[in-house]
């Protein structure tokens, strides 16, 4: 009998000793993942100086907040309500839609990754959708102009194309408009190809836990220690399979635009800016998002490959290199490589405007 009480105390002794071991990491961790957690380029960023900095810091949290499926389109989860975002009953940003087209609409979905769902816009209309839809309500087509907003945070081609396919047809939709690049110049060919490796599933796990126990935070530090890049979720940039990419890219989109064409749908495949692109002068306030990455002189020259190949998108009626859009724009529009500010998704807008305009007068 004393032999199993003491086995026992053991027993408890053990697990007690294991949940101090617990507790004292995830203080651990819960300390290193402060910064992360908390930290957006937009608070402290010259695109935002006119605003207080308390309502940047809210809108950080706030956009930290949003929930993705993990699903292979990379969709949002519905019914997510803040300040600042708003995310509809179908997964989409802005208000609510039906999935039955209004009569009299001309229904427009633009598809991308953060930058098309305004990561730092300061509310739903202030994305680059939204600036759109603003644009098209000031004038009379003699029908309603429907612009809604289907960007996820970190969707690429391998997700967007089977998500035009499989889920935005169902909406009826007249144009899809499709403003990416970076993400795809960026993710890794491993990725594009579901050839992730240990580092790829050991990110899976820890975002899947995530969904489950939001506020538990050992497995990103163990996560953080394990991966040699734990800055994208899709591993690291490897140039040498750029041409592959490339050719990914241009099958998966003509591929969807054969599809879109028998439903009688348009689509528009354009190339979005990032930093560094076009002709633009960099500003102080933007330079040192240069010399924080390595490998930064060499995305926006790949991008560019993707636009030298932008015409041989040969099922795709309509195409569009918007690299330069902001040539003729002095002041700071990037907070980071690649994202901006509401400014900069106005400007983006208005040069979409009139790119869309002509393809709906035509209809």
């Amino acid at each position: 009998m004393s032999v199993q009480v003491s086995y026992k105390k053991q027993t408890l002794l053990g697990v007690l000793i294991l949940l101090v071991i617990f507790a004292v990491f995830e203080i651990f961790a819960q300390i290193y993942q402060i910064d992360e957690d908390i930290s957006c380029n937009f608070v402290k960023s010259e695109v935002y100086r006119n605003i207080p900095e308390n309502i940047l810091i809210g809108m950080c949290n706030e956009y930290h907040k949003i929930k993705l499926v993990h699903n292979s389109y990379w969709q949002i989860y519905p019914d997510q309500h803040y300040e600042h975002v708003n995310i509809n009953s179908f997964g989409f940003r802005g208000s609510e839609i039906s999935m039955e087209k209004p009569a009299d609409t001309f229904r427009i979905f633009v598809v991308g990754g953060s930058t098309t769902f305004g990561s730092a816009a300061t509310s739903d209309d202030n994305t680059m959708p939204g600036y759109l839809q603003k644009n098209f309500d000031m004038i009379d087509l003699g029908l309603n102009v429907e612009v809604i907003n289907a960007g996820s945070v970190g969707a690429y081609s391998k997700t967007e194309a089977p998500f035009v396919k499989d889920v935005l047809f169902d909406f009826d939709p007249d144009l899809i408009i499709v403003f990416d690049g970076w993400n795809d110049v960026w993710i890794s060919y491993t990725s594009h190809i579901d050839e992730r490796g240990a580092e790829g599933q050991l990110y899976d796990v820890v975002r899947d836990l995530h969904d489950i126990m939001p506020y538990y935070k050992t497995p990103f530090v163990i996560r953080d220690i394990a991966m040699k890049n734990k800055n994208t979720f899709s591993g690291i940039w490897d140039e040498t399979n750029l041409d592959k990419k490339i050719s990914l890219w241009k099958e998966r989109w003509d591929d969807a635009c054969i599809s879109a064409e028998q439903k009688n749908i348009k689509m528009f495949v354009m190339i979005q800016p990032i930093l560094g692109t076009g002709d633009r002068t960099i500003t102080e306030f933007e330079k040192p998002n240069l010399s924080a990455d390595e490998d930064f002189f060499l995305v926006p020259i790949a991008l560019q490959k993707y636009v030298d190949v932008l015409q041989e998108l040969t099922n795709c009626t309509y195409k569009a290199d918007l690299t330069h859009t902001f040539d003729n724009h002095n002041q700071t529009i990037f907070f980071d490589r690649g994202h901006v500010g509401d400014e900069g998704n106005m400007i983006i807008a208005e040069e979409i405007y009139k790119l869309v305009l002509p393809v709906i007068q035509k209809s």
